[in-house]
């Protein structure tokens, strides 16, 4: 469980920062790029720019307590 939620803290944290680096920019011919930049835009739109890396900072967070929770009880 602990490398799963490691996995998708990884995966929003990337997103997130190539996201606001602009790196998606000029791909959009890529629908998964596509789809991404849509979703993050519509997700800024309504929470404004501070609000999506406080939310994002938070969901980082709370995964990563996840993975110290999953792994404390696993024995890893």
């Amino acid at each position: 469980m602990a490398i799963a939620i490691s996995i998708g803290l990884s995966l929003i944290a990337g997103i997130t920062v190539m996201y606001n680096n602009q790196y998606f920019w000029n791909k959009e011919d890529n629908p998964n790029i596509c789809a991404i930049n849509t979703s993050m835009n519509s997700i800024t739109n309504v929470t404004g720019t501070v609000g999506n890396i406080g939310m994002m900072i938070v969901v980082i967070l709370v995964l990563a307590i996840a993975v110290l929770a999953c792994t404390c009880r696993a024995g890893f």
